[in-house]
């Protein structure tokens, strides 16, 4: 076989699949009110313009390791999903950081120790959406964009039950300069789709 760069480039379709093209679409239970979040695909919702950084989540099938006359064999065991993050710009009015720190009240209370929300799981879970987008130049498609999270994807992955675990702190700093604070919300979630 002989070296082709003109092979190599056909071989990825559309100039490959762009990091930097995606949104992020996460809608609370409606149990949980006062957050100032969406509780529902609300498509001019902030989490599509503030989350800044995430990642499209994997996950593990384990392995079950027989043993059998001095080999082992494996069958196919239970799958596990592992942590979701999601980096936010913060904006002066805080709305994502400060609904993020109610839901988490209203699933433990640091002061009363309590669930403030029922104790059904059903209760604190809500559901995110991934969207990655191609670069089709297509302005009808750009239009759609703007308007729908259900168009002009290149995929799109589905959490289910999810709710947030952890909120990382806010770095400050006298020296920083031209930046905007960003944080960190680690989430927990039971299975995914793709579509």
């Amino acid at each position: 076989m002989t070296f082709s760069v003109n092979s190599f480039v056909a071989a990825i379709d559309k100039s490959g699949a762009r990091s930097n093209l995606f949104e992020v679409n996460i809608a609370a239970p409606a149990t949980i009110t006062g957050t100032g979040l969406n509780t529902a695909a609300d498509f001019s919702s902030q989490w599509r313009f503030l989350v800044n950084a995430t990642t499209l989540p994997g996950y593990t099938n384990g392995e079950i390791p027989v043993a059998y006359f001095g080999r082992t064999a494996y069958f196919a065991g239970d799958t596990t999903f592992g942590d979701w993050t999601v980096t936010v710009l913060n904006d002066e009015s805080m709305k994502v950081r400060k609904g993020i720190e109610m839901w988490m009240e209203k699933i433990n209370s640091t002061v009363t120790n309590a669930r403030s929300v029922g104790i059904q799981h059903s209760n604190i879970a809500g559901t995110a959406t991934i969207k990655t987008f191609g670069m089709s130049g297509d302005p009808a498609a750009d239009a759609t964009l703007a308007t729908s999270i259900t168009t002009s994807g290149v995929t799109q992955v589905n959490l289910f039950d999810c709710w947030p675990s952890n909120i990382s702190p806010i770095d400050l700093s006298q020296d920083a300069a031209n930046t905007i604070e960003t944080f960190q919300v680690t989430w927990q979630y039971n299975y995914l789709t793709h579509m």
